[in-house]
């Protein structure tokens, strides 16, 4: 996903996912992490907050993108398909 269009996710996790309140929120430029190639990700500090997962989980398929937990991390970022995704 481009810059612009993160920004616009967090926006909407913050209006619409009030389970953020406190929570470590980080936007990765690409190459930030060596995962992706040319596109931000969404980093979201939480631990297994079901709520706060379901809720980025739902903003995140409607604007197309995929969602990965990793190691108390909740990732957004955009899904190619036959990439291999290892975080």
């Amino acid at each position: 996903m481009n810059r612009d269009q993160a920004v616009g996710v967090i926006k909407l996790i913050f209006e619409q996912c009030s389970q953020i309140e406190g929570k470590s929120i980080k936007l990765l430029p690409p190459n930030a992490n060596g995962a992706l190639a040319d596109t931000f990700q969404i980093h979201i500090q939480t631990k297994d907050d079901d709520i706060l997962q379901s809720c980025v989980a739902r903003i995140a398929k409607e604007h197309g993108l995929a969602v990965k937990r990793k190691r108390g991390v909740f990732i957004v970022y955009k899904h190619y398909p036959n990439v291999n995704m290892s975080f």
